[in-house]
């Protein structure tokens, strides 16, 4: 995850804050104070780190960079702490002193004040010597959200923000660091000590985004003993057959590894939600997947990390919710097997198609710079280069966004991108139709049209794309994702800038 140091205002600790919370270590004050930051964790807690896998796939150091070491419990409390704070308006019609500018007040456009001086009975200064007002008044109908720690920093001079979202007075704060600190106990319960990811925000802590990956939830995917033709319904069912799992895989370079973990985030700045959803990692390259499970939400109402006052009113508390979100990703990752081999089998062949691989990234709404790397990359580790498969498309969008995006990994954007690529390896049918729908709406000629007229609604059923011309759904591709993991080597020294 590239860490957008660009962003970054560095600046001096103190032992405390205002509130008597502990000042940030050293290595943390750059992310207490940038305005966009990236912090890799390894571990829960200190003295977690050894249990993070390391050897061939990623050590602890070599994960955490130059930011050192930090453990998930260190991240969690770079994040604002949330309370309540008070909003007062200023009314630019009231004078210091508390006269009231009748001449402002005559000029203010939409405002006739001959018909309010009519309607009171009375002048504009005999209604004005009538009220006892102040040039700064409480809103008592709304509250904004404030971190004390910023507002300390930015009393000292330090360019930082820490008020956020104005919100109504039903709107109950979700403390992030009272919301996340259950996240530790519910994984250590699992056995998940060595968890790993990274936390990227925006708008000095504003806007969320935490990624954590669980390698107790880990797979080993590896192809069919035997090549399937894909012809017909019968034959997509069996591409799910012949799972290879921790053992028993004929072919080591074939093997794919991933593991499962989930994101979640928040936004003060206009949502009232904190949410959470299944990922899957890659650690051979380093790449997300969000995968298609569950979408968990709390809204901000109640007491959401009271766990006394959710039971009694017939909410999950935060800590159990935790834990069934670890759960669901474990379940699903029962289907991940089938997910990747069908990623595996189906095959774009741009020969035939009338568009090329860059165009097909840009029908998917990626931005040219990153559709064009991607394309590269994809028809490159292809064999033949014009048909590359859905996993390496996929692959390549991913490791495209590692290299080559600039924005921060908070953004809505990015977040964006990395849902399209998503959504390739879980709905891959859908994607490729998709595509072909975007290019026959851009053609003018009806003959240049390759989706059949019967075809124009989506399907994420594979036998509706069987047919395709253009599209082969087969286990034979000469992709060998060893291999083209192997390739991605360069990619770490992108990396290492972490």
């Amino acid at each position: 995850m590239a860490t957008d140091q660009h962003t970054q205002r560095r600046g001096r600790s103190t032992d405390s804050t205002n509130d008597g919370t502990p000042a940030a270590d050293h290595a943390h004050v750059p992310a207490l104070i940038a305005e966009e930051y990236t912090l890799r964790f390894a571990g829960l807690a200190d003295g977690d780190a050894e249990a993070v896998p390391g050897n061939d796939e990623r050590s602890p150091d070599a994960w955490c960079g130059d930011d050192g070491v930090n453990s998930l419990e260190q991240v969690i409390a770079v994040l604002p702490r949330a309370s309540s704070g008070e909003l007062w308006a200023t009314n630019e019609f009231v004078e210091t002193d508390g006269d009231v500018d009748i001449t402002a007040i005559e000029s203010v456009h939409g405002l006739d004040t001959d018909v309010l001086e009519r309607t009171a009975g009375r002048s504009l200064d005999e209604l004005a010597a009538r009220t006892d007002v102040q040039p700064i008044v409480p809103v008592d109908d709304h509250q904004d959200i404030v971190d004390r720690r910023r507002k300390a920093l930015w009393a000292l001079g330090y360019d930082v923000r820490f008020r956020w979202q104005i919100a109504s007075d039903r709107y109950s704060i979700i403390n992030p660091q009272e919301a996340y600190q259950p996240i530790i106990t519910a994984l250590r319960r699992r056995g998940e000590t060595g968890a790993f990811g990274w936390l990227s925000y925006r708008d000095w802590g504003g806007l969320l985004k935490l990624f954590v990956v669980c390698p107790g939830l880990k797979q080993v995917v590896g192809l069919p003993e035997e090549p399937v033709d894909i012809d017909d319904e019968d034959d997509i069912d069996a591409l799910g057959a012949g799972h290879v799992g921790d053992t028993g895989a004929a072919d080591p370079d074939e093997d794919l590894v991933v593991y499962g973990g989930f994101e979640t985030g928040y936004d003060f700045r206009g949502t009232q939600t904190l949410w959470a959803k299944p990922i899957l990692y890659f650690p051979d390259s380093e790449t997300i997947v969000p995968d298609t499970g569950q979408r968990y939400t709390r809204r901000h109402y109640g007491q959401a990390t009271n766990a006394d006052h959710e039971r009694a009113n017939d909410r999950v508390p935060i800590s159990e919710w935790w834990a069934s979100i670890y759960d669901d990703v474990e379940t699903r990752l029962v289907d991940v097997d089938e997910t990747l081999r069908r990623a595996r089998a189906i095959t774009y062949d741009f020969e035939v198609l009338p568009f090329s691989a860059a165009d097909c990234y840009r029908y998917w709404g990626i931005a040219d710079t990153y559709a064009t790397v991607a394309a590269d990359r994809a028809t490159s580790l292809a064999d033949p280069t014009s048909r590359p498969t859905v996993f390496n498309l996929q692959l390549s969008l991913l490791i495209a966004l590692l290299e080559e995006y600039t924005g921060s990994w908070a953004s809505n954007t990015y977040q964006e991108y990395i849902e399209t690529a998503g959504e390739l390896l879980q709905k891959p049918a859908m994607m490729i139709q998709l595509a072909m729908q975007e290019h026959d709406r851009l053609v003018e000629d009806r003959r240049d049209r390759v989706l059949p007229d019967g075809q124009q609604t989506l399907s994420d059923a594979l036998e509706d794309i069987v047919h395709l011309s253009g599209i082969e759904v087969d286990t034979e591709a000469a992709l060998s994702d060893g291999e083209a993991q192997r390739l991605h080597d360069e990619v770490q020294r992108h990396l290492d800038d972490i």
